[in-house]
């Protein structure tokens, strides 16, 4: 039987912890990014530090797929910051893990948003705010 195949929208703390859930569950993810690579939106408010410690901006099974690579996880109580949360999980989540080749670049075109448009009866161009990509929440508070 083949491996159903589950598309995420976003590589970025929420995107790459689906994936990595998606994979335990012996399915096989496909992770749109629009960013150059994973965590492109977290590089934009980088400096800023979180209001969540460690503990729950990391996901249990991402955490179990980066065990074996040798990965230390930060101290569950401090909070980091935006660049830390890359360095020190999601840069090694998606480039150290199995995660690294299920991620695809995905960034809708005006020609493709225009099709869209003509096949649900619209007359009118679609502006240039329209064919922007959705961008993942800046911030990533996991439930516990």
């Amino acid at each position: 039987m083949n491996a159903k195949t589950v598309a995420i929208i976003g590589a970025g703390p929420v995107g790459l912890a689906a994936a990595a859930h998606v994979l335990e569950r012996g399915m096989s993810p496909v992770v749109l990014e629009a960013g150059p690579e994973a965590g492109h939106a977290v590089r934009q408010w980088q400096q800023v530090q979180l209001f969540s410690p460690w503990e729950y901006n990391v996901d249990k099974a991402a955490a179990r797929m980066l065990a074996p690579t040798g990965w230390n996880s930060p101290d569950p109580q401090s909070y980091p910051t935006g660049g830390e949360l890359l360095d020190r999980y999601l840069m090694p989540l998606a480039t150290r893990t199995p995660l690294r080749g299920h991620r695809a670049a995905s960034r809708p075109s005006a020609a493709s948003a225009s099709t869209r448009q003509r096949r649900k009866g619209a007359s009118k161009p679609l502006s240039k705010s329209a064919t922007r990509t959705a961008r993942a929440p800046r911030s990533c508070v996991r439930t516990p």
